[in-house]
C-alpha cells in the first residue's frame, strides 16, 4: 500500500512540475523526490518540407505530457493516432517499395525514432520497433524506429516510479525528453558489418532530348548494422548488450535517359 502511494505522489510530482493534473494528491512533500531529466535524445530537421515539418510538430504535440505508470506501456500508434489528412497530417516522403514517394504522413518517422533513442537511454523495455527497409539520415544505423499502420513502437517503463515524456519541435530540431527518479548511464553504439553496393536504373524520359541523360535519384549503399547499449557506473563500462540487427536495403540510382526526337 505504501508503495503505491509513493508511485501516486511521485505522479502528482511530475505533474505539478510540467503542468497537466493526473490525481488529486497531496504533494506537500514533493521536494523528497529528486524527479530529473533522466534521459533525452534530439534530431534535426530543419532542412525538410514544410508539410514534413508539420508532421513532426504534430506527432510531437500529441505525445508531450504523457505519463507512463510502473508497468504502463506506451504506443505510439495510439498516442499520435492515425496518420490521415483528415486527423491533420498532410504529404511528405515516405519510403514507399524501397523508394522515396510522396504520402500522407512523412516525417513521423523521425519522433518514433527520437523517441525510440530517448526511452533507451532511460532504461526502458522497449517492446516492439522495426528498422527501415532504408538507411535514414537523422539516427544511425540500428537505431531508427519506423511506425505505420502496420508497425507501432511500443515500449513499458519497467522502472521503480512514474515517468513523463515532453518532446518539442521547433522547427529545426526535435527533442524528446524523459523526467523521473530512476537514472542510469547508458550509451548508444551502432556497429556496421557491411555495405550493399547500390543499382542504376535507366528510365525513359519523353521530356529530355534524345540521349540526353539525368539524375533523378541518387544511390546510396544499403547497410548490415547492429546496435548495441553500453551501461556504465562510476565511469566505467559494466556490460554491453545487443539490442538488434539490421540490415537496410540499398536507394537505387534512378537516371533518366532522354527519348525525344521532335
Amino acid at each position: 500500500m505504501r508503495k503505491y502511494a509513493v508511485v501516486l505522489l511521485l505522479a502528482a510530482v511530475l505533474a505539478a512540475m510540467f503542468g497537466g493534473v493526473i490525481m488529486r494528491v497531496n504533494v506537500a512533500h514533493a521536494s523528497e523526490y529528486d524527479v530529473r531529466l533522466i534521459a533525452h535524445f534530439t534530431t534535426y530537421y530543419g532542412e525538410s518540407s514544410e508539410g514534413r515539418k508539420s508532421n513532426v510538430a504534430l506527432a510531437a504535440r500529441r505525445i508531450d505530457g504523457t505519463v507512463l505508470y510502473p508497468e504502463d506501456e506506451f504506443s505510439f500508434n495510439d498516442a499520435v493516432g492515425r496518420r490521415t489528412e483528415a486527423n491533420g497530417f498532410k504529404s511528405a516522403y515516405i519510403i514507399v517499395d524501397g523508394e522515396f514517394k510522396e504520402g500522407i504522413g512523412g516525417g513521423v518517422c523521425q519522433v518514433s525514432s527520437t523517441l525510440y533513442n530517448c526511452a533507451l537511454l532511460a532504461g526502458l523495455d522497449v517492446t516492439c520497433v522495426r528498422a527501415h527497409s532504408l538507411p535514414v539520415s537523422y539516427v544511425a544505423p540500428s537505431f531508427d524506429a519506423m511506425v505505420s499502420s502496420a508497425s507501432d513502437l511500443r515500449f513499458v517503463n519497467t522502472l521503480s516510479a512514474p515517468v513523463k515524456i515532453k518532446m518539442s519541435a521547433d522547427g529545426k530540431y526535435l527533442r524528446a525528453e524523459i523526467y523521473g527518479v530512476d537514472s542510469v548511464s547508458i550509451r548508444r553504439r551502432s556497429e556496421t558489418l557491411g555495405t550493399l553496393p547500390y543499382e542504376t536504373e535507366f528510365r525513359e524520359d519523353a521530356t529530355l532530348p534524345f540521349g540526353e541523360e539525368k539524375i533523378d535519384t541518387y544511390g546510396k549503399n544499403g547497410i548490415k548494422s547492429q546496435g548495441w547499449l553500453d551501461y556504465f557506473e562510476n565511469g566505467k563500462l559494466v556490460r554491453s548488450v545487443l539490442i538488434r540487427r539490421d540490415c537496410y536495403a540499398p536507394q537505387k540510382q534512378i537516371i533518366l535517359r532522354g527519348v525525344a526526337t521532335d
